[in-house]
């Protein structure tokens, strides 16, 4: 069927925001016939019995099983349309027309897949909707086609470029069927869209971002959960890109454990002189005394010789000094910049904030060391065994 779409959203306990993702759907003014497939990977919170209600084909699987690419290439067999949609089940159309305005926008453009912008929730924290919007920032005003001219010259791309240049986002897409047929999303557990646009455009197919039509979509992450997708993130794009943002191979597990102290130093520092009197917090913790605790404990004997003549603690490499204060800054200016752009008052939110900072910016250095040293295939046992367990829960 050429002129319909079928609509493919993998789901968990969607809760609410499926419920208003389901409705926006249902209000579409499309003038074609629509199909929608919920995969569903274990709910107990009534996600199923939404989808069937609303008029959804639904496929159950183990939630062992899910995987982010096997997942959405195996539910293409149900799929009865020539275009397929990828959503997610908390991305929620913002307007009627949504779905026909992706449609014809693949009608329009020679391209294999159209996807859109985002738009923060309306209960988005101010780190959440600074995410987004920085992404829309990043990602450009207009209407853009990605294409590559050969492999060549996406080799000599700078990094951002070339990042920008085969983004592709699954939160809300829509591909042409033929193509994912001929290559389906590669077997990675992460970024399954992103590889399967660097894929396909260096084939010679085009995808067209399109900021015009537009989703709901944010999430109030934790600054544990932060930290952890930062990893994945860094270490999924050198698996798929060959290459890191930073090449940060020179740092070592013990020279992570010093920035990582110098880091807390210096938020703690922070806190003291931003808040006069120390708002309510969870644990009274900062995120990064949690990530020191996952270090290896010293020895009773190297306990008691720290700080005396038998044991002295080597100085810090200049390299890593150097770090360490770009860090320093990335953090202060982001808090700063938050702050202000979104007028927050109220100190319990800045204490979190600020974690929330500190835990996106030391996320992306554990990454960036870990892809680093897995590129030049020097990853030592200890970083593998610090690193490693961070991955789970992505």
């Amino acid at each position: 069927m050429k002129n319909g779409v079928s609509i493919i959203i993998p789901t968990c306990n969607g809760g609410t925001i499926f419920s208003q993702c389901l409705a926006a759907i249902k209000h579409q003014a499309y003038a074609n016939r629509f199909q929608l497939i919920v995969v569903d990977s274990g709910s107990t919170d009534g996600t199923v019995e939404l989808a069937l209600k609303a008029g959804a084909t639904v496929k159950k699987i183990d939630q062992k099983l899910f995987h982010h690419a096997k997942t959405r290439n195996e539910a293409l067999s149900l799929a009865d349309h020539d275009k397929i949609l990828f959503m997610v089940q908390d991305a929620v159309p913002v307007s009627e027309s949504w779905l026909a305005a992706l449609s014809q926008a693949l009608d329009d453009s020679p391209v294999a897949a159209v996807y859109t912008s985002q738009v923060p929730h309306d209960d988005a924290t101010s780190y959440a909707r600074f995410d987004i919007e920085s992404i829309n920032t990043a990602r450009g005003p207009v209407p853009t086609v990605q294409e590559l001219e050969s492999l060549e010259s996406y080799a000599e791309m700078p990094y951002h470029q070339a990042y920008r240049m085969i983004g592709l986002d699954n939160v809300c897409a829509i591909y042409r069927k033929k193509y994912l047929l001929r290559e389906p999303f590669p077997t990675v557990d992460f970024a399954e869209d992103m590889a399967w646009a660097q894929k396909n455009l260096l084939l010679g197919l085009k995808v067209l971002y399109n900021p015009q039509i537009k989703v709901k979509h944010s999430h109030n992450r934790s600054p544990h959960y932060a930290f952890r997708r930062q990893i994945v993130n860094s270490f999924w794009c050198a698996k798929i890109m060959g290459r890191v943002e930073e090449d940060f191979s020179f740092v070592k597990v013990e020279d992570l454990k010093a920035i990582t102290g110098e880091l807390l130093s210096f938020v703690s520092g922070m806190r003291s002189r931003i808040f006069a009197c120390e708002p309510e917090y969870p644990k009274n913790a900062l995120f990064l005394q949690e990530i020191l605790g996952k270090y290896p404990r010293v020895s009773r004997l190297k306990g008691f010789l720290t700080g005396r003549v038998f044991y002295r603690q080597k100085p810090m490499p200049e390299g890593v000094r150097k770090l360490v204060r770009n860090l320093e800054s990335q953090i202060e200016t982001l808090f700063h910049l938050i702050k202000k752009k979104y007028h927050m008052q109220d100190e319990k939110e800045e204490v979190l904030l600020l974690d929330q900072v500190a835990a996106n910016v030391m996320g992306r250095v554990y990454g960036e060391v870990y892809a680093s040293r897995l590129l030049k295939d020097t990853i030592s046992p200890s970083l593998e065994s610090l690193v490693r367990p961070f991955f789970h829960g992505v």
